[in-house]
């Protein structure tokens, strides 16, 4: 008898670990789908197609969808299903003036907490991919991006701000893959990402805030003007 409880034990465990790996899976690819606009804006989505492509019930499909209406990439209503909503300008712009308010924040902070091995340790990770730029891919630059931005509120050693700079950076994801420049990180991007690693090593707090909101807002600036010229493409409303 004692040794029939550990198999029980494991059994379910391992049933719900399977569970959740298929809902892993099929939030994963799903979420895939949407930010790389393979399933495009407006578009309703069949929960049967999706189980039968990920080869799963249509249970941890349906798990994966909640949780990304959740994250606000799709929408539901009754009448309609399952749909990934159409991008709005002025979502663009409010998401971003947002992301000032949470980085400025992080970096302000960061002026005072981090250490020089920490912005030592970004700039390294910065130079190499300023040195690798040219062979990028667009999902590596923006990724790249994405992960020096979350490494510098990092440094704020506010763990709250980062996590609410990664589930603000999933929602501006897919807007980024608009543009078809890849992701618009030009010399003069990838330049002043340096200058903002400098200031930050003199521990300029006003010269901080400058340099990082001067590059989102104008990062901004060009993805507003790119999704208004691809309008028709892009369903934006």
């Amino acid at each position: 008898m004692p040794e029939k409880v550990p198999r029980r034990k494991a059994t379910k465990a391992g049933g719900r670990g399977a569970a959740g790996s298929a809902m892993s899976r099929s939030y994963d690819s799903l979420r895939n789908l949407i930010l790389t606009y393979e399933i495009k804006p407006n578009e309703r989505i069949n929960e049967v197609e999706l189980a039968k492509r990920f080869g799963v019930s249509r249970t941890p499909v349906r798990e994966a969808l909640n949780r990304l209406v959740m994250e606000r990439l799709l929408q539901f209503e009754p009448s309609v299903g399952f749909f990934r909503p159409k991008i709005s300008v002025q979502e663009i712009v409010d998401l971003y003036e947002l992301r000032v308010l949470l980085e400025t924040e992080g970096v302000r902070l960061a002026t005072h907490r981090a250490e020089d091995a920490e912005i030592s340790e970004l700039s390294e990770f910065w130079s190499e991919a300023y040195a690798n730029r040219r062979n990028a891919t667009k999902a590596d630059t923006i990724a790249n991006d994405e992960t020096f931005h979350e490494r510098l509120v990092g440094l704020s050693h506010n763990l709250e701000l980062v996590e609410a700079l990664r589930r603000l950076n999933a929602r501006i994801h897919f807007i980024r893959w608009a543009d078809s420049s890849g992701e618009g990180l030009h010399e003069e991007s990838y330049l002043k990402h340096l200058d903002l690693l400098q200031v930050l090593r003199l521990r300029d707090e006003r010269k901080s805030i400058e340099v990082l909101r001067n590059i989102i807002v104008k990062r901004q600036e060009e993805l507003v003007e790119i999704l208004k010229e691809g309008a028709a493409k892009l369903y934006i409303s």
